[in-house]
């Protein structure tokens, strides 16, 4: 509940033709009263927490969370003859990057976050998101950002003695923009943006003597505004550079001529869909084309690659989602899914199958079909895996016979068990969700059950260790997963079914699976839960909205929750407005303005409503998700709700589209966990209830 209550102005807005009136229009800009209110807000939901074993239940998550951020972020790549990944500290405490002469040795620290943020001096934490070792393996290009900012730095360090170049090329965070070293590792390829939005190719030199090139701007006819990153992929002999947009739709979309400098379109005219790969060799880049659904794997030329009529069909279309490949060794390695499991087949370059890779059975790795899956340059294939059980493992594929090898094992959970179920959405439409419990726990009757879900942005909701789920589930609970349209799981025509003005499908399918679980009397909806982040918290706040009498508890984790004006002007703004243009539609658009109003989780708050007890968490640098959105969907919720379960809105400094920092994590994960198992009435130890 709210500390106070909150002033109502209303003033009325249009946006796209669409009007209406915002009755805490107030609290949309950061002034000195709306951060006053929101620092209020903030100290009710730190009282609401104090009784509840938050402090326990972070304890019991963070070895979990911090083997997750290793095994999602921390490849291993194998270049210049050494190992590189990003991994922790010698301490265990934080971010590094290490390397090894030897695949299963420990390895050194080349350089640390910790040491980045005592340079600094200014208290706020560096984060490291990737990295990329030059073709020697002397250097490595890695990202930095400081205190949760959405922009960062590409640093350049030596990897004998750890000194860091005078090398600083600022990048965008969590848009998959990986750089490309030329092959003499005189310095790399990165993307870039001009003073007006418009998308660039920037080169860094690094070794001594290298000249400057100027950038190469590329028309919004070439690469759409729409666009979030590029990724730039060198061929062998460094003669081609052709660049991939990223991270959500992956399209070989420009290429260029080191000798020339001249740059044309790689894709045909008019293709219409994902095509993204790798080099095979010097003249021949090998993709992944999504123009049949499910996708199909051909061999382009790169002198023709605008004639699809001189493309060689490697793998033809069939029941596998495929989502990524990587030459090693002369082979093609190929990820895909199968009914939202994943899936690994290395190919000769002809397409021979040479075999399937053994995985268990409902395993994933969102490291190979996620929004990463343009991998960096490696002699070996190394991923991490894991799955609802099993925390991310290390593995090695011999890519001679497709044989995996256990580099480093993770931890198991024993004693539970998981199943595949499906749902029917209200247009028929089958939608898969896996149910996670104890062995032991009577199925007989409904139990407390916590449903987490995304569908959105061509990302795949795949199976994962369940991390900070899994004291939910250990003390007897019951956790979903489901795959809903919006993502990729069934390929090109799932993700489109739930995208643009077809984005009521994914809350849609929501509603079937909640429905679903309660009519198989797996829970009722006094003791159901939602979680979702990101793309998932506008699917939470959809589910308060438009679900409200199917949820007790919703928990909104950095949510988009304005649709209609998800961003305000100012540093970045236009980058991340133009990929939620791509996703949800333009507001400028009468048509998409429509289909979003309808949805928007601030513009359909009704009074009078029983809403379910809600918990947002927020980060103060992000802007992809600001906090501007949970101040008034906050306001507009505890005042209409009759249900007088709370309405909680929790703000985390100095941190922005969530955390990679362990002890941040495993708090902010821990706090909203203790709330939807105190109000499903679940006990835990240290639990009053």
């Amino acid at each position: 509940m709210s500390p106070t209550p909150t002033p109502r102005q209303p003033v009325t807005r249009a946006v796209g033709g669409i009007t209406f009136t915002d009755p805490y229009d107030w609290l949309r800009s950061d002034t000195e009263e709306s951060l006053r209110w929101q620092e209020r807000q903030t100290a009710a939901t730190t009282t609401a927490l104090e009784d509840l074993p938050v402090a326990e239940l972070a304890e019991a998550i963070k070895p979990a969370l911090r083997d997750f951020i290793a095994g999602a972020l921390g490849g291993r790549v194998l270049v210049g003859g050494r190992w590189f990944w990003l991994g922790q500290d010698d301490a265990g405490t934080g971010q590094a990057i290490r390397v090894s002469d030897d695949r299963d040795d420990p390895g050194r620290v080349v350089i640390d976050a910790a040491r980045l943020t005592a340079q600094r001096g200014d208290g706020r934490p560096s984060t490291l998101v990737y990295l990329q070792p030059s073709p020697d393996g002397r250097l490595v290009a890695f990202s930095e950002s400081v205190g949760g900012a959405p922009f960062g730095v590409y640093r350049v360090v030596e990897v004998d003695s750890g000194h860091l170049l005078d090398v600083s090329v600022p990048t965008l965070q969590g848009n998959a923009a990986l750089p490309a070293w030329l092959p003499d590792g005189s310095g790399f390829y990165l993307h870039g943006r001009a003073a007006d939005g418009g998308h660039q190719l920037l080169f860094a030199p690094v070794a001594p003597g290298t000249p400057e090139r100027p950038p190469v701007s590329f028309a919004l006819a070439d690469v759409p505004a729409t666009v979030t990153g590029l990724v730039p992929q060198v061929s062998p002999d460094g003669r081609h550079v052709l660049v991939v947009t990223s991270p959500h739709q992956h399209v070989a979309t420009m290429i260029g001529d080191e000798r020339t400098g001249r740059w044309r379109p790689f894709t045909p005219e008019g293709f219409d869909a994902e095509l993204h790969g790798d080099w095979l060799d010097d003249d021949t880049y090998v993709a992944i084309a999504t123009d049949t659904p499910r996708g199909r794997l051909v061999a382009i030329p790169v002198a023709t690659s605008t004639d699809p009529a001189t493309w060689r069909e490697l793998v033809p279309t069939g029941d596998l989602v495929l989502r990524g490949v990587q030459v090693v060794r002369g082979r093609l390695v190929v990820s895909a899914l199968r009914d939202v499991s994943l899936d690994i087949r290395v190919h000769q370059p002809d397409g021979t199958l040479v075999g399937r890779a053994p995985l268990p059975p409902a395993s994933a790795s969102l490291g190979l079909v996620g929004p990463g899956r343009l991998r960096p340059p490696s002699a070996a294939f190394l991923f991490s895996a894991s799955t609802f059980t099993t925390a991310y493992t290390t593995c090695e594929l011999d890519v001679d016979n497709a044989a995996l090898e256990v580099v480093e094992a993770g931890a198991d959970l024993p004693g539970i068990v998981v199943e595949q179920s499906f749902a029917t959405s209200a247009d028929g439409t089958r939608v898969p969700y896996f149910v996670v419990a104890r062995a032991d726990l009577d199925r007989t009757v409904p139990q407390p059950t916590l449903v987490n879900a995304y569908g959105g942005f061509n990302l795949p909701w795949v199976p994962a260790f369940l991390a900070e789920n899994a004291p939910f589930v250990q003390a007897g609970g019951v956790f979903v997963q489901a795959s809903l349209r919006g993502g990729s799981e069934y390929g090109r025509d799932w993700y489109e079914a739930g995208r643009g003005r077809a984005k009521q499908h994914t809350f849609d399918d929501l509603r079937a699976v909640a429905e679903d679980l309660i009519a198989r009397g797996i829970a009722t909806p006094d003791r159901l839960a939602f979680h979702g982040a990101s793309n998932g918290g506008l699917v939470a706040g959809v589910a308060i909205t438009q679900q409200p009498d199917l949820w007790r508890a919703v928990v909104a984790q950095v949510p988009v929750l304005d649709v209609l004006e998800p961003v305000t002007d100012g540093p970045g703004a236009e980058i991340i407005r133009s990929f939620y243009e791509q996703e949800y539609g333009s507001p400028d658009n009468p048509e998409d303005a429509a289909a979003i109003h309808a949805y928007s989780p601030c513009h359909n708050v009704r009074d009078g409503v029983s809403y379910p007890a809600v918990f947002q968490i927020f980060g103060a640098t992000d802007i992809s998700c600001p906090v501007r959105h949970g101040r008034r969907f906050t306001a507009a919720l505890q005042h209409a709700t009759t249900s007088g379960h709370p309405v909680l809105l929790r703000v985390w400094d100095d941190v922005g589209h969530g955390s990679l920092d362990p002890e941040v994590s495993a708090r902010q994960q821990a706090e909203w966990l203790a709330f939807v198992m105190r109000e499903l009435g679940m006990s835990y130890p240290g639990n009053p209830t």
